[in-house]
C-alpha cells in the first residue's frame, strides 16, 4: 500500500509538472476554438444580432486566447531584417492592418506620439498581412519608433500560422504581449472617426483610445510578472 502510495504521488507530481512546462500558442488555441466559435457566431449575424456577436469574440479572446503565447513566426520588416519576437526583452504592442485598408483620419499620427511616448519600454510593431511590395507607400508615413513589418501566407515559412491568426482575427486588430511572449489582450479597433472630423480631433479620439488600450494592458502585464515572480 505504502509502495502503491508513493507510485501514484510520483506520477501526480510528473503531471503537474507536465501540465506546467505545456506552452499553449496562439494559433493552436484557435484552431481548437474557431469551430464552436464559427458556429455561434454566424447564428448571431445570420439574426443581426450584432451585440452577440462581438460578445462572443470577447468570451473567445478572454477565455481562450489571452494568456496563449504569440506565435513566433518571421516577420519580415520593411526597413530593416527580418525580426524575431523572442529577441525583444520588452512588451510589445502589435496593431494589424492590410494595404488595401482605408486607414482612418489621425490614426497613424496618434501612433507614431504613442510610440515615441513608450519607445523605452514597449517595442511598437505595425504588421501588414501583405507582401513588400503593396506596403511601400504606406510605410513611410509612421515613425522611426516602430518597426513596420509584414507577413503574408503565400510565402512558405510559417503560412499556416499567418493563415490562422489573419483570417480568424481580422484586422485592423490589436495584441498587446508581456515580455514572457505571453498575450495580454486582443482588440479589435472600429474607428469611427469621421472623415470631415479636424485633424487634432481625430488624433486625439484615436490616440485615447490605443492609449487606454496600452496602459492598461501595461498595468496587467505587470500584475501577472509580480504572480509569477512570487510563486
Amino acid at each position: 500500500m505504502y509502495k502503491y502510495l508513493i507510485t501514484l504521488i510520483f506520477s501526480l507530481s510528473l503531471t503537474v509538472s507536465y501540465c506546467q512546462d505545456t506552452i499553449t500558442y496562439l494559433s493552436d488555441a484557435i484552431k481548437e476554438n474557431i469551430n464552436t466559435y464559427n458556429k455561434a457566431s454566424n447564428i448571431a449575424y445570420e439574426k443581426n444580432d450584432i451585440i452577440e456577436g462581438k460578445r462572443l469574440f470577447d468570451s473567445l479572446v478572454k477565455y481562450k486566447l489571452v494568456g496563449t503565447k504569440f506565435d513566433d513566426f518571421n516577420i519580415k520588416c520593411f526597413y530593416s531584417k527580418n525580426l524575431k519576437l523572442n529577441r525583444i526583452d520588452k512588451p510589445i504592442f502589435i496593431i494589424t492592418y492590410a494595404s488595401w485598408l482605408v486607414i482612418p483620419i489621425g490614426e497613424i499620427a496618434a501612433l507614431n506620439l504613442l510610440a515615441k511616448e513608450h519607445r523605452d519600454r514597449v517595442q511598437f510593431i505595425v504588421l501588414f498581412w501583405d507582401k513588400k511590395a503593396t506596403i511601400k507607400k504606406i510605410a513611410n508615413k509612421f515613425s522611426d519608433d516602430m518597426k513596420i513589418c509584414y507577413a503574408n501566407e503565400n510565402y512558405k515559412n510559417d503560412s499556416h500560422i499567418i493563415a490562422t491568426i489573419k483570417h480568424t482575427l481580422g484586422f485592423p486588430t490589436s495584441f498587446f504581449i508581456d515580455e514572457n511572449k505571453n498575450i495580454v489582450s486582443i482588440k479589435h479597433f472600429n474607428n469611427k472617426v469621421k472623415p470631415k472630423t479636424p485633424i487634432v480631433e481625430a488624433i486625439t479620439i484615436s490616440y485615447n483610445n490605443f492609449s487606454k488600450n496600452i496602459n492598461e494592458s501595461l498595468v496587467n502585464s505587470s500584475s501577472n510578472t509580480t504572480k509569477i515572480t512570487a510563486n
